[in-house]
């Protein structure tokens, strides 16, 4: 079973996390459990330590993230934002992905129409990520944390579009 990543990484299972904490507590970690020092070690215990650090990495990476640790935390209570009951999107919200998708399309050669694009979404995704404290903040609205990290996935999924674009046109 995997431990919490919460407390893995000795921080307080909340939202909003002190991500200078997190680096050191996660530094620190690296260190003690690092391959390197069981080289001298039986196959057994250079294994458990290799997947140690896998679980060290990929718990550091889901807190470091605003909204995988949005996600990790709904799981940790018993939601699944990708079940069927939670897939409604919001109208107004719908018709922003599509705009955002239709800009993109039309745009995707033109390097500072993806870059103003780029900036747009990323301003709208701040928006969102700033009120998910208030959403998880003792639990007390946990639908619209659902409901607002699921838009942030497909805004990240449009980012990473957006990117490979302008790599393209680099």
């Amino acid at each position: 079973m995997t431990q919490n990543f919460f407390t893995l990484l000795n921080l307080p299972e909340a939202f909003v996390v002190d991500l200078k904490k997190l680096d050191q507590h996660y530094q620190a970690i690296q260190k003690e459990i690092h391959p390197d020092r069981f080289a001298s070690l039986n196959d057994e215990a250079k294994m458990e330590s290799v997947k140690k650090t896998a679980q060290v990495n990929d718990a550091y990476q889901t807190l470091k993230s605003s909204v995988r640790r949005a996600e990790y935390l709904l799981h940790l209570y018993g939601f699944d934002i990708n079940e069927e009951k939670y897939s409604a999107v919001p109208q107004d919200f719908l018709l922003q992905q599509m705009e955002w998708r239709e800009e993109l399309e039309v745009n995707s050669k033109n390097k500072e129409a993806l870059e103003k694009l780029a900036s747009e979404v990323s301003i709208k995704k701040n928006e969102k990520i700033d009120l998910l404290p208030t959403f998880f903040h003792e639990k007390n609205n946990l639908p619209d944390a659902i409901k607002l990290t699921r838009e942030l996935n497909f805004i990240e999924k449009i980012e990473q579009h957006i990117d490979d674009a302008l790599i393209e046109v680099s």
